[in-house]
């Protein structure tokens, strides 16, 4: 049994966000057969239904709260430490002491990092091996962002921070050991002659939450997710102002839901009688299950969907741009159907409505693809063996 520290950037629960639904099931496959302590860094205190959820994972939970107006002097200092805003927003120098105190009384046999924003907290600590889970390639994400800004300040502040992104995951390599990230698409964005290091373990299905069911189809055609993201807002009005209104050409009583967290009132005042804004979804199979298509037409993407992988494990046929589908890479036409124009996205749409056998095969390949590739269990023994060594 190994002793793990593990620390991430924010308390991984409630399950609303990709980087905590990764921490989450890790947590849970490393505490079967390792001691883990977890230190969380969060803006505000956690409940204790919150803390509970974790408890049986983790032999020990730190919790240092970190607040905004903290988070918001380090970013001036961001410059003169030489590193991204990002990273300088989740950083505090009194806390950094606190996690060396702590490594000092846990001795861990491993320190892991849950994205680039923790790397800094520990990068001074010797006599233990170290690893990081990039997750996504933020570099390359926040150069898609500045490109498509119109705002000029706003973009002036991208490309700074684009800049210090690439140059910290590069800077990363010195003083960690051992790189995950979660596709293949991410780890070939990291710009380091090193790269070839980095593991790639995708995220997998909590198939016990996504399964196949039998319920009434309210809504056509579904979006999901962090509807805050700037990749999903882009992807919201894209599918609103571009997408829906071909549809309706054909589909004039066309249903659509918009469900999940955050939506800003760009997003909510798209709602109409054709689209139902949720931005408290708290049920997220529920919104695949009473859906009949689900959409991802990503132009900004980074990372991997897990929205489509929950999908697919539902049997909802899933139609998503080819940046999408790179860090999945499923079978176009046969468990995923691929898209990129309005053109594209409103052609497939209007055939898979029309032909329920059509939409009812690719649901079934997609279910097929994603029980044999993307099982938590196959991902995160993968995880494991990276992180302690094992064969």
């Amino acid at each position: 049994m190994a002793k793990i520290l593990f620390i991430t950037s924010r308390f991984p629960y409630p399950l609303n966000k990709g980087d905590k639904l990764r921490v989450y099931f890790q947590l849970k496959h490393l505490s079967e057969e390792n001691e883990v302590h977890l230190v969380a860094i969060n803006e505000t205190k956690v409940s204790d239904k919150h803390l509970i959820a974790l408890s049986p994972f983790c032999k020990s939970i730190h919790m240092f709260v970190l607040p905004i107006h903290k988070r918001i002097f380090q970013l001036f200092l961001s410059p003169f430490k030489g590193i991204p805003l990002q990273v300088a927003y989740f950083f505090n120098n009194r806390i950094k002491k606190k996690i060396e105190e702590l490594t000092n009384e846990i001795a861990p046999d491993h320190i892991h990092c849950h994205l680039i924003r923790t790397t800094e907290y520990i990068k001074d600590i010797g006599g233990v091996s170290k690893s990081l889970d990039f997750m996504d390639a933020f570099g390359k994400g926040m150069e898609k962002r500045q490109v498509i800004e119109s705002n000029i300040f706003k973009r002036i502040l991208y490309t700074y921070e684009k800049n210090q992104l690439y140059n910290y995951e590069a800077k990363v390599f010195h003083f960690l050991d051992k790189f995950s990230i979660i596709s293949n698409q991410d780890k070939n964005l990291i710009k380091s002659p090193r790269a070839n290091e980095i593991n790639v373990i995708p995220n997998g299905v909590d198939f016990e939450t996504f399964y196949p069911r039998a319920e009434e189809k309210k809504y056509d055609l579904l979006f999901m997710g962090n509807l805050g993201y700037p990749p999903n807002i882009d992807a919201v009005l894209f599918l609103c102002n571009e997408i829906i209104p071909l549809v309706e050409k054909d589909k004039p009583d066309i249903k659509v839901l918009i469900a999940g967290i955050n939506a800003p009132k760009q997003i909510q005042k798209l709602a109409s009688g054709k689209i139902n804004i949720i931005d408290d979804f708290a049920d997220i199979s529920t919104s695949i299950a009473i859906s009949k298509i689900m959409l991802a037409p990503m132009k900004i993407s980074i990372g991997l969907q897990n929205k489509i992988l929950q999908a697919m494990a539902m049997k909802t046929p899933c139609i998503v741009s080819t940046l999408c589908n790179n860090a999945i890479n499923a079978p176009n036409n046969k468990a995923i159907i691929e898209a990129n124009t309005p053109i594209e996205f409103s052609k497939e749409i209007i055939t898979l409505l029309n032909n329920e056998n059509k939409a009812a095969e690719i649901g079934q390949e997609a279910y097929k693809f994603v029980r044999e590739y993307f099982s938590w269990e196959r991902q995160n023994d993968l995880f494991a063996k990276l992180m302690l060594n094992q064969n």
